[in-house]
C-alpha cells in the first residue's frame, strides 16, 4: 500500500516535466491525492496550494518577459519529494476512527478552551455527586455506543431540564462565537 502511494507521488513528480504543464490542474490532481494520503489539513496540502504561477509580458513597453513556472516547478517537486520522505521514515498517517457518535470534536490548538466549556457547563448543572457518576461512566471499560446510552439514561435521571441547560450553557459561551 505505501508503494502505491509513494509511486502516485513519483508520477506527480514526473508530469512536473512536461513542457505544457498546466500548473493549475497540476495543483488540483496534486491536492486530492494528498488528501487521500495524509488528511485534507496536512500542511503539503497547504504548501501545494501556496505555489503561485504567474506571467508578465513588459516587453511592448520595453520590459521583459517573465514566467515562473520553473519556480512553481521546482516547489512541487520539493514538496513531493519531502512528501515521499515523511512515508519511507514514518509510514502513513493513522486513520482516526469515527464511531458516528453524534458528536465529532475536532481537536486543535483550542481543545483546551473547547474542554473547559464542556467542563464549565457540566460544573455549573451538576452537582459533585451527579459529576463523579457522570466521570465514572465515562471511565468505564464499555464500548462507546453503551457508554452513550448509559450516560443519556444518566442525564434524564437527573432531571429533564438538566441536559437542556447543560446544552444551552455550551451553546451561548462567548468562546464557542469566537
Amino acid at each position: 500500500m505505501i508503494e502505491k502511494k509513494i509511486e502516485l507521488l513519483k508520477t506527480q513528480i514526473f508530469k512536473l516535466e512536461n513542457q505544457d504543464l498546466d500548473i493549475d490542474g497540476w495543483k488540483g490532481s496534486t491536492t486530492i491525492i494528498l488528501e487521500r494520503i495524509f488528511s485534507e489539513n496536512h500542511p503539503s496540502i497547504r504548501a501545494i496550494r501556496e505555489i503561485k504561477h504567474s506571467v508578465s509580458n513588459l516587453t511592448a513597453l520595453g520590459g521583459s518577459y517573465r514566467n515562473n513556472i520553473g519556480q512553481c516547478k521546482s516547489q512541487g517537486k520539493e514538496i513531493l519529494e519531502t512528501c515521499i520522505i515523511e512515508i519511507e521514515s514514518l509510514g502513513l498517517p493513522e486513520k482516526r476512527e469515527n464511531h458516528n457518535s453524534g458528536i465529532n470534536i475536532n481537536l486543535t490548538q483550542n481543545q483546551t478552551v473547547s474542554v473547559s466549556i464542556l467542563i464549565s457547563a457540566l460544573k455549573d448543572e451538576l452537582n459533585k455527586s451527579q459529576l463523579k457518576e457522570l466521570s465514572e461512566l465515562l471511565e468505564s471499560n464499555e464500548s462507546i455506543s453503551q457508554k452513550r446510552n448509559k450516560i443519556v439514561e444518566k442525564l434524564m435521571s437527573f432531571g429533564s431540564d438538566v441536559a437542556s441547560n447543560i446544552l444551552a450553557n455550551i451553546i451561548t459561551n462567548p468562546n464557542i462565537f469566537g
